[in-house]
């Protein structure tokens, strides 16, 4: 005779809920898990954009300059109306050298209200704007590396002090003495070359200037391609 027949019981949903979890299972759904929260997650504005390509960037460059030269020049020219002239000119003077002089106060004024212009011009755009009236203009923005906002006043004024060194200054301050001014001019041109060989080597389009102030400089999106 056979014995009773012993029934293996089917196992319901709830017991399969109470079996433990396979590991490939457990790691599946938490990768799933994290990819859900990072998809939630916003990006900092201008984050996902292109980086500006170098044509781009020197274009920017090339207007910005154009246009604060023409501010400091109606500026110092005011100022040189109201206060006096920063260089006279005396032709019935006996020697060479004193037909043309230069006040050296009017100098050190003019140099003073040049740089603070300079200065305002491209630090309280990138600041508040997040960009020059000439990156503005071309759909840039220079953002924070890490976060992807607006620079803040500090990093932008070292960013501003990086990428326009002093050099017209301290050439007018030495003026009649040409051997500081080829010096500096010369120091002028290798500091430009650093700026423009560290930014097109890089990945990012970052120079030297833009590491140290920890700046990225992006494409809005719908720019005008410049090539």
């Amino acid at each position: 005779m056979y014995g009773p027949t012993v029934r293996e019981p089917v196992p319901t949903r709830l017991s399969r809920l109470d079996s433990p979890r396979r590991p490939g299972n457990d790691c599946r759904t938490a990768t799933r898990d994290v990819s859900k929260q990072v998809e939630s997650q916003p990006l900092a504005p201008g984050a996902g954009e292109p980086y500006a390509s170098l044509s781009r960037r020197s274009l920017a460059w090339v207007l910005d300059v154009v246009l604060v030269t023409l501010l400091i020049f109606v500026a110092v020219s005011l100022l040189d109306a109201v206060v006096g002239p920063t260089v006279s000119i005396h032709p019935e003077a006996a020697t060479l050298e004193d037909v043309v002089q230069a006040d050296l106060g009017m100098v050190v004024l003019d140099a003073a209200v040049a740089t603070g212009l300079s200065a305002a011009f491209f630090v309280l755009p990138w600041a508040l704007l997040g960009g020059s009236p000439g990156q503005l203009a071309l759909g840039m923005r220079v953002q924070d590396h890490a976060g992807g906002g607006t620079l803040p006043v500090g990093r932008a004024l070292a960013r501003w002090i990086l990428l326009f060194p002093p050099f017209a200054t301290v050439s007018a301050l030495t003026a009649g003495q040409p051997v500081l001014g080829v010096l500096v001019w010369s120091a002028a041109v290798a500091w430009y070359l650093v700026l423009l060989l560290t930014t097109a080597r890089s990945e990012t389009r970052q120079g030297l200037h833009d590491r140290i102030a920890a700046a990225v400089v992006r494409r809005q999106a719908g720019a005008v391609d410049v090539r």
